[in-house]
């Protein structure tokens, strides 16, 4: 029997090619869309999860509490918390901190590369999977001076040789010995490095760190099995406050395994993060496979009438209607997975670009139980549901009114295909809304003015020779016929990274809990980036203004100062005790989701991180590069010259955004083509019921036009009603979207004006391909077949 069902349904589908074509191609598009976002969260929802104690492993946070209550959450506990953590807390087995990323040379022989590292406690190989496949692996980072590389990083430096108990130079500092080897950092670990030094060697490098206010390192920890996570975590919150009486601040415990999806907090509660865009594409991967479904259901009921008389045979000779029912059911599964063969066969042709887009590596993996299980049931449950309503109809005929050419009708199903095509357009039309949205958002963000010029500046990262030779440097570098200015600057300027309540002014508040923005920077920082002075003047070049400060405009205000009486006021902060000499233009001092908050600058020529190299307009890079690279190899002969441009800095800070855009570009794409094939089902439908309706029109003289509109107005009239119910929900979700912007564009009705012609225009279009062919069909052979 189910031999004899396969042979119907291959005679079915090598017959009615088009239908089978416009079925196999909607659910083919409909499952390549559901396996790359399924690829997709699989990948997000991994993340850390690879760990073998990972139900036990937590990431210390702390919350900074405000005179106002209000919290802020970070994850830089200082080292003193460390040290508590092992001896007060019973119910933690093992404790782990580490420095954050760096990059640094890593220097063997005459081979140098820049590297990321971190500082950790050995415990660190233990806690994690992070095995050790070479060298001590009971301790491996078995002294001070003992480093621990990757796989690959032993590669590079020794090509197949035995690394362990080699030497090498970090950033020209004293020699390491490689004492470990570890398996390369799985790409779904949020922890990411190439080598670790020993934890107590950063300490000794930092000591401003050892002491509670501080905060600037990582820490783990492990609890011992059965331990309670509720005792664990109250007595971690106690730790601060117990040994810093005046410290407004509390420690707690949160999963690490949480924190890649779960990692956004807002006055101390956690509100999300990665995880709504996991719910998001989650989501719009169900519409997709809903509208696929769906689409394969009108068309197959569409076609009903073209089955009437095999069904009616088949009951005749005494099929029941589990039978018929069944073999439909088969029919649709069968169709299911041929679109999952050509699907897989999409997929991974586009991979790559989706890789390109999403920063990933994304394959499909065939040796993963889960992902082929998921990507079967996914095909599965798309043919079941697809061709479940199909099969109950058709089987539901009457075997009398088959047989007598009775024109089939679907009782009922009008009104629920009518409502499928509106809920397409809707949903089509929200995410044409949104694409538009967000690509406008995006170019807004491109090309606001910022208060400062990011273009045509090349970023050098600071190292240890350029810095012992600042002003010969940057002498140097100002004698390039091409370069306009140099200036060294602390920190990325789209994401100031420093802030603090601690600057102290005359008439502060003593509840104050202002928080103020700190950079780092020296004389040439405004000049370079064309920022204005609203009042007083630019730092000097010497000493003199080491303890001097410039502000922006917000932070004068938040001090209740004014342009009268700023400049020469007292402010104290950790450069010492000086005074206000200028104020800037509130330039933007963060990222655009972000308001631009109050900020001081401090004089430095060593504390930072990049040399910001302004050119002219017009000049040619390349040799200005070069001229670059020569100076940079004078005072810095044994470093890697490295360089990026400051515009290039800016567009990765919205790279989310970006890769956002793409991707409703794509789904928006794949939601217009699976609404134009619903709708051209439901035209077919139409089409087919009034075969004999067209044929007496056009024996009693109607026209082609006339015809078509006749055909087309009652799916012109769902389009205009999924334009209403759109434009309200694509209004509400996109204006939360923007409230995530401090910096936005208004939603102007031209966007919905184009949102709505365009779907009227994608409607029209595909409603004329069946109304046209319905139209000039001879009515004489309708009339006398049917």
């Amino acid at each position: 029997m189910i031999r004899n069902y396969f042979k119907i349904a291959i005679r079915s589908l090598v017959k009615h090619k088009t239908y089978s074509l416009t079925n196999i191609l909607g659910l083919t598009v409909g499952l390549a869309a559901c396996i790359s976002i399924f690829l997709w969260v699989m990948d997000e929802v991994s993340f850390d999860r690879f760990h073998s104690k990972t139900d036990r492993i937590y990431k210390v946070m702390i919350n900074d509490i405000y005179p106002d209550g209000r919290m802020e959450t970070y994850e830089a506990p200082t080292v003193k918390l460390g040290e508590a953590l092992r001896t007060n807390i019973p119910e933690i087995e093992k404790v782990t901190q580490t420095s954050w990323t760096e990059d640094m040379l890593v220097k063997y022989d005459d081979k140098k590369f820049n590297e990321r590292g971190i500082y950790a406690d050995p415990a660190l190989f233990t806690m994690f999977s992070f095995p050790i496949s070479a060298g001590n692996k009971t301790a491996p980072l078995s002294h001070i001076n003992s480093i621990s590389i990757s796989e690959k990083l032993a590669q590079k430096l020794f090509d197949g040789e035995d690394p362990i108990g080699k030497t090498l130079k970090l950033n020209h500092a004293s020699d390491f010995t490689i004492a470990s080897v570890f398996k390369d950092i799985p790409g779904k670990s949020s922890l990411q490095f190439d080598f670790v030094i020993s934890f107590e060697r950063w300490k000794n490098e930092n000591p401003w760190s050892n002491h509670w206010r501080s905060g600037a390192t990582q820490a783990f920890v492990m609890l011992k099995e059965r331990a309670d996570f509720s005792s664990a975590d109250g007595k971690v919150r106690k730790l601060i406050k117990s040994n810093c009486s005046d410290c407004n601040r509390e420690a707690f415990l949160y999963p690490f395994s949480d924190l890649y999806l779960h990692g956004k907090f807002v006055n101390g509660k956690n509100t999300g993060g990665r995880i709504s865009k996991v719910v998001l594409f989650g989501g719009i991967a169900l519409i997709i496979l809903v509208m696929a479904c769906f689409n394969f259901t009108n068309l197959a009921t569409a076609r009903a009438s073209t089955r009437n008389r095999e069904i009616g045979v088949r009951k005749s000779i005494g099929a029941n209607r589990l039978s018929i029912g069944l073999q439909f059911i088969g029919e649709s599964i069968l169709i299911s997975f041929l679109s999952l063969l050509f699907a897989i066969f999409l997929v991974t042709l586009f991979l790559p670009q989706l890789n390109a887009i999403t920063g990933k590596s994304l394959y499909i993996d065939y040796t993963n139980p889960v992902l082929v299980i998921g990507i079967a049931g996914i095909a599965l449950l798309c043919g079941i549901l697809a061709g479940i309503y199909p099969a109950f109809y058709l089987s539901s005929l009457k075997t009398s009114t088959i047989l007598k050419g009775t024109v089939l009708s679907v009782k009922g199903g009008t009104g629920i295909r009518k409502l499928l095509i509106v809920t397409q357009f809707t949903v089509s039309i929200v995410l044409i809304i949104g694409s538009i949205v967000i690509f406008k958002q995006l170019e807004y963000i491109l090309k606001k003015d910022l208060g400062f010029d990011k273009e045509s500046i090349i970023v050098i990262p600071k190292r240890e020779a350029l810095s012992k030779n600042h002003s010969p440097f940057k002498n140097d570098l100002l004698q390039i016929p091409t370069v306009k200015n140099v200036a060294f600057v602390g920190s990325n300027l789209f994401q100031v990274p420093i802030t603090t309540t601690d600057p102290v002014w005359p008439g502060k508040p003593a509840n104050s809990s202002l928080v103020f923005k700190l950079l780092r920077c020296d004389e040439g920082f405004l000049p370079a980036m064309n920022i204005k002075l609203v009042t007083g003047r630019n730092f000097t070049n010497n000493n003199s203004d080491s303890s001097n400060y410039i502000i922006n405009e917000k932070a004068m205000l938040a001090m209740g100062l004014n342009k009268q009486n700023v400049l020469g006021a007292r402010l104290e902060m950790w450069n010492g005790k000086g005074e206000i000499i200028g104020v800037t233009n509130d330039f933007v001092n963060g990222n655009l989701h972000q308001a631009t908050e109050p900020l001081i600058l401090m004089y430095t020529t060593a504390n930072g991180s990049n040399y910001y190299i302004k050119t002219i307009e017009g000049a040619k890079i390349d040799q200005t590069l070069s001229g670059i690279e020569a100076i940079t190899k004078k005072y810095a002969p044994d470093d890697l010259f490295e360089y990026s441009f400051l515009d290039d800095s800016y567009n990765k800070e919205y790279e989310a955004e970006s890769i956002l855009g793409k991707l409703s570009l794509g789904f928006t794409l794949i939601a217009v083509v699976l609404c134009c094939l619903g709708l051209l089902g439901l035209a077919t439908f139409a089409a087919e019921q009034r075969t004999k309706e067209i044929g007496i029109r056009k024996a009693l003289g109607a026209s082609v036009t006339g015809i078509v509109v006749l055909l087309s107005k009652d799916f012109v009239r769902l389009v205009l009603v999924a334009i209403i119910l759109a434009i309200p929900t694509a209004y509400y979700i996109m204006n939360q979207w923007l409230q995530d912007f401090a910096f936005r564009i208004n939603i102007g009705w031209m966007v919905f004006i184009a949102a709505a012609v365009a779907a009227l225009v994608i409607a029209s279009v595909t409603i004329s391909f069946q109304a046209i062919k319905a139209a000039v069909a001879n009515p004489v052979k309708s009339l006398r077949t049917e």
